[in-house]
């Protein structure tokens, strides 16, 4: 009975294991499913917020125009229709800012006033013109300025937009809080029949001058009308998402927005595509919303895991296999093990022999070697060290067992070499460790010592098995490039400023020589040398400058500290004040976070980027400069946002290298090498930077630095 019994557990082991394999194979495998499944929500959640950003930045252009346009009027005593069409021409928003439908003025009209009002347009050369709709009511506001003055917003000339209840709560909400306010989903008076999208208004109030506007009451009684924005939804957020499908079939991920805080099909304003969902995969929603002066959006976006974007899952399918293969073998195994144990016994006097052996030939193998060998036991004590080693210490085996052997180790790193060794030993791991250790003939030499432990088929730990090799050659020679790097550090140091004399010298004699002769004097072509001399030597003292900064770069010039990013930039301007006077650049900068460096070589990372963006300004645009940052997961992301000539796709990364300029003229002094010092600087803190092209044209760019 009990040799029964003993078989059966014999024959139930290994299929146990076998089951409880293919268990913890199987939980693995929907472990890491779950963790794929996270990632790509996490990555989906961080594009959904990138989408809202956009959108709020859009809206916040939007709003900059309406301000502009509000301070037209309240700049002037009286704004005519000719003035309006030019000041919206100037702005050329249909080129530049994406979903305008147009931009007009809509005029306060009090009942007593409107018979008047009507015959004064129609003076104007608009017979037919009427306030729409027809009929009496407490007040009228009548759109009598839109431009562009053609087609769909032909439409909307002489509509009164406070007879309609969600324009009216708007201009209410504009006009008494003094601020830009957006409405709620409407239809536009330009829609037509075909193509219709879901509309809404963008409100800027003006009052009458001189006015008070302290109180609400002030400015009820103050309007004069409203600055204003139509804005059909589909064009105002279209190319906002991006990832479409080679066919353009569909996105991977889909937006709705939803005027307030329902997702109900009725508050429908935008939507980027109509879904037909493949197989029986849902998507995954995620809703957030956005205010923008009171009003809320919702926006509603699904993630669609189809045979287009789906999650990659070969890892679990690798894993499974892995796991049911190693689980079969381990069964085998197992089952093998079991079978032979009844001949354990017998085998076992001829394991010991065949162990023996073992040893002998392992110690003959090191000996022979031409590396220093050691092993040491379960204790942290050596007890074994091979002929090359005790031919290199000049001891005998018996002198180097036990912790003898680090008598011999350098007393500089006689600590660090313990505490790598014991560290490593109690967790069981791998180590490699460089120390001088102290040869026969009263040398150190430097040593790399690389140990592994010791581990059976069943994990039985057993020790640690070592080997070294002599590396003192190696270090001279790094010692030696050390040196020599240093030097030319030193050496292009020392030439660079002697570069700079010459270059100052021919500078102060063309200006000498200036002053000196008269014009008649020099004549145009001796005016022209100069010029080129002057040129040149301005030329050759910035590329020094440059090359100087580009090898400190990576070097902290001060110390580091926590630096206000906004103070530094502060200066930076000011140098640059006549330059940014003769360009009109506006440059916005607000609540920029502190970051952890030094100072100087935070300023030359601006300097170099708004002096780009200063000289490749695009020639039909005013210079818009935007600075913003963001603190994530320790580091502060930066981006600066210029409207500039911008950079195309295939060469963001060329300009990153030395001397790569994508437009060479007499009139810039770019040498070329300001992106290659940004980028040296950046890596240097553990970051990076790339480029973007800014929405409407110009260049972005984004790099991250310590918080």
């Amino acid at each position: 009975m009990k040799l029964f019994n003993t078989h059966f557990l014999r024959s139930l082991l290994p299929w146990l294991l076998l089951l409880m394999g293919l268990i913890v194979t199987g939980l693995a495998s929907y472990f890491e499913k779950l963790e794929i499944e996270r990632n790509d929500y996490r990555q989906f959640a961080f594009y959904c917020d990138e989408v809202r950003l956009k959108m709020e930045a859009r809206l916040d252009t939007h709003k900059q125009i309406l301000l502009s346009g509000a301070a037209m009027f309240d700049a002037s005593d009286s704004v005519t229709r000719q003035e309006w069409q030019n000041f919206v021409q100037r702005l050329r928003s249909d080129e530049h800012f994406s979903g305008i439908q147009g931009l007009g003025f809509s005029l306060w009209v009090l009942p007593g006033q409107l018979a008047a009002h009507e015959a004064q347009i129609r003076a104007e050369g608009f017979p037919d013109y009427k306030v729409r709709p027809e009929g009496q009511r407490e007040a009228y506001s009548s759109i009598i300025y839109l431009e562009p003055f053609s087609e769909r917003n032909l439409r909307a000339f002489g509509y009164d937009m406070y007879s309609e209840s969600v324009r009216r709560a708007a201009m209410e909400q504009a006009r008494d809080t003094n601020k830009v306010a957006l409405s709620g989903k409407v239809t536009l008076i330009q829609e037509t029949n075909t193509e219709q999208q879901a509309g809404t208004l963008m409100y800027v109030p003006v009052y009458h001058k001189n006015q008070p506007v302290e109180t609400v009451e002030q400015r009820r009684a103050s309007i004069a009308g409203w600055v204003y924005s139509p804005f059909r939804m589909g064009d105002l957020l279209s190319k906002l998402m991006a990832n479409v499908d080679e066919d353009n079939k569909m996105t991977h991920v889909h937006l709705r927005v939803y005027d307030g805080r329902t997702t109900e099909g009725e508050h429908l304003l935008y939507n980027s595509a109509e879904v037909s969902y493949v197989g029986s995969a849902q998507p995954i929603v995620l809703e957030i919303t956005t205010s923008f002066n009171g009003t809320v959006w919702t926006l509603q976006f699904e993630h669609i895991s189809n045979g287009l974007s789906g999650n990659d899952y070969s890892k679990i399918w690798l894993m499974q296999g892995a796991g049911s293969a190693i689980s079969l073998l381990l069964f085998l195994l197992l089952r093998s093990y079991l079978n032979m144990r009844a001949n354990a016994f017998k085998m076992a006097h001829q394991l010991t022999i065949q162990l023996s052996e073992s040893e002998q030939r392992f110690r003959r193998l090191a000996d022979s070697a031409p590396v220093m060998i050691w092993q040491s036991g379960t204790d942290k004590l050596c007890y074994y060290f091979n002929k090359v080693w005790l031919e290199f210490t000049g001891c005998t085996l018996e002198q180097e067992q036990g912790n003898q052997w680090a008598e011999h180790v350098h007393p500089d790193d006689y600590q660090r070499c313990l505490d790598t060794y014991l560290t490593a030993f109690d967790q069981r791991q791998a180590f490699t460790m460089e120390y001088r250790l102290h040869r026969h003939d009263g040398e150190y030499r430097w040593i790399i010592d690389n140990g592994v432990p010791c581990v059976g088929n069943d994990n039985t730990f057993f020790g640690y098995v070592g080997s070294c090799l002599d590396i003192t050659e190696r270090k001279q020679i790094e010692d030696k490039l050390a040196n020599v790097y240093a030097e030319l550090q030193q050496f292009t140091y020392i030439s660079a400023h002697h570069l700079q004399e010459p270059a100052r010298r021919l500078i102060s004699f063309v200006r000498r020589l200036r002053l000196q002769l008269s014009d008649e004097q020099l004549g145009e072509d001796v005016k022209a040398s100069l010029y080129f001399i002057e040129q040149s030597a301005a030329r050759q003292s910035a590329l020094v400058r440059d090359i100087q900064l580009y090898l400190a770069a990576d070097q902290v010039r001060g110390k580091n500290e926590k630096v206000n990013v906004m103070e530094v930039i502060g200066n930076v301007l000011g140098q640059r004040i006549m330059l940014i006077s003769e360009t009109g650049a506006q440059v916005d900068y607000n609540d920029l976070p502190v970051v952890y460096m030094d100072r100087l070589r935070l300023k030359d990372v601006f300097s170099i980027l708004l002096d780009n963006a200063l000289g490749y300004r695009h020639p039909e645009r005013a210079v818009q400069i935007r600075i913003c940052g963001e603190v994530k997961a320790g580091r502060v992301i930066f981006r600066v946002i210029d409207n500039g000539m911008g950079i195309p796709e295939e060469y963001r990364e060329r300009v990153f290298g030395v001397f790569e300029r994508l437009q060479v003229s007499d009139n810039q002094n770019s040498t070329g090498i300001g992106l290659a010092i940004v980028r040296r600087i950046i890596e240097s803190c553990g970051g990076s930077v790339t480029l973007q092209e800014t929405p409407g044209g110009g260049t972005t760019v984004v790099f991250d630095l310590p918080g």
